[in-house]
């Protein structure tokens, strides 16, 4: 096995994690596997991976003159720096491409594997390999709930009705994805942004998953009391960065309202241009003595903090996946979500409370009165824990998504057989 990521990282999450957690995974199983990644990686790899796992870890540079946009992009707007990062990825897979082939050559790799970017319409120039080609789970399509539009960038409204125009063309020029051997989906929306070509062989599995040794369910938290009322305090978190789309000024609006009504405390792990406005939301609000801005976490901080919480609530208008809701229903918490994306599959009525966002104002009041109905009731709590907790064991454990993964491989490999065989040399032109 190879897994060719253009980016590999624990410490900033996101899709980065995807390839690392396959490529633990399929070595905890036996499975040869080795991992082609980017070079910046390098030394948190080094510090991360056991030495016998690092020594399978090859990287790549990137193409000569793109340094300066990958820098650049990172002090730019959000559109235009999403624009310069795909760009990136784009150079750094095509730099990718000799090295790929080579590892396929000398290593005798029967299947390749490209799990990131999880975005469809992002093209892949990793073709002529020489061995099965699989490209995701890809997930997303993504758009703002009607009633939060004018929350996109300007340059996203300004960009949008050429982006599809954009993306075929650049996908008719780097057939990546066209001519992979399975195209692995996390839902039907991404499966009607591929392009045609590459709708042909799609198979449906998740693109997020928890590895359930480092989470183990446990039971509500101690209970803390309010020195002022003598009742019981119910803790919410948050853990995301902090910007427009995750929804946060709406959860310190709602928290507002639960402050008035029951002793509670809330969480916000995470940064972005956003904190400072939020922080002054809190006081304006006058619930800045019930919220606590924690910054940006290691993961295993982060982890404590999922644990020791009494409900985790993610009111992002914009999540395709959504790991910490996962890490949450993990740890048997129940789980408050928007109504929207990716937590319509990941929570249902036996994991959590979804709310509606037709509205700000009914986001808002959605979330008060989930949070408070949550807080009056512990055993609600417990029950909405241990369903999240059965949920993520059966759908989203790292151990299941790699039980399918592999048979996805089995079946990239007798693709790849069968198209090898009705494109060889020689063969009547009516059998192609």
């Amino acid at each position: 096995m190879l897994i060719v990521a253009h980016y590999a990282s624990e410490r900033s999450g996101g899709e980065g994690s995807i390839p690392l957690r396959l490529f633990g995974r399929l070595r905890a199983r036996g499975v040869q596997t080795w991992l082609l990644t980017h070079v910046s990686a390098r030394a948190e790899l080094m510090q991360l991976l056991p030495a016998a796992e690092f020594e399978r870890v090859i990287f790549a540079g990137g193409t000569r003159g793109f340094g300066p946009v990958y820098t650049l992009g990172k002090r730019l707007p959000t559109g235009l720096r999403t624009l310069a990062w795909s760009v990136t990825q784009i150079e750094r897979q095509v730099a990718m491409v000799p090295v790929a082939r080579r590892l396929v050559r000398e290593l005798a790799i029967e299947v390749v594997h490209q799990p990131i970017s999880v975005s469809p319409v992002i093209p892949s120039p990793l073709t002529r390999l020489g061995a099965p080609v699989v490209m995701g789970p890809l997930n997303g399509g993504m758009e703002l709930p009607p009633s939060f539009r004018n929350r996109d960038s300007r340059l996203y409204a300004l960009t949008k009705a050429a982006r599809p125009v954009v993306a075929s063309a650049l996908n008719g020029l780097m057939r990546g994805r066209a001519e992979a051997d399975v195209v692995l989906v996390a839902n039907d929306r991404t499966r009607l942004l591929l392009p045609e070509s590459a709708r042909k062989r799609v198979t449906e599995l998740s693109d997020i998953g928890v590895v359930l040794g480092s989470w183990p369910a446990h039971d509500e938290p101690p209970a803390r009391t309010d020195a002022a009322t003598g009742g019981r305090v119910t803790r919410f978190l948050f853990v995301g960065r902090l910007v427009s789309l995750k929804g946060v000024d709406i959860l310190l609006d709602a928290f507002a309202l639960v402050r008035e009504r029951v002793p509670a405390l809330l969480e916000i792990v995470g940064d972005g241009p956003e904190r400072a406005s939020l922080a002054d939301q809190a006081y304006r609000t006058g619930c800045a003595a019930g919220i606590s801005f924690v910054g940006w976490l290691k993961p295993e901080d982060c982890a404590r903090r999922i644990q020791a919480c009494d409900v985790y609530v993610s009111p992002s208008l914009q999540e395709a996946g959504g790991v910490a809701v996962l890490e949450a229903m993990a740890s048997a918490r129940p789980v408050i979500a928007t109504a929207w994306g990716g937590h319509l599959t990941s929570v249902d009525e036996t994991t959590g409370v979804l709310v509606d966002v037709s509205s700000r104002a009914a986001m808002v009041q959605g979330l008060a009165q989930a949070m408070m109905r949550l807080a009056s009731d512990p055993g609600l709590r417990s029950q909405l824990g241990a369903g999240g907790r059965r949920r993520v064991e059966s759908r989203y454990n790292w151990d299941v998504i790699v039980d399918r993964t592999l048979r996805v491989y089995d079946e990239a490999c007798g693709s790849h057989t069968a198209r090898k065989r009705l494109t060889a040399p020689g063969r009547p032109q009516a059998q192609r």
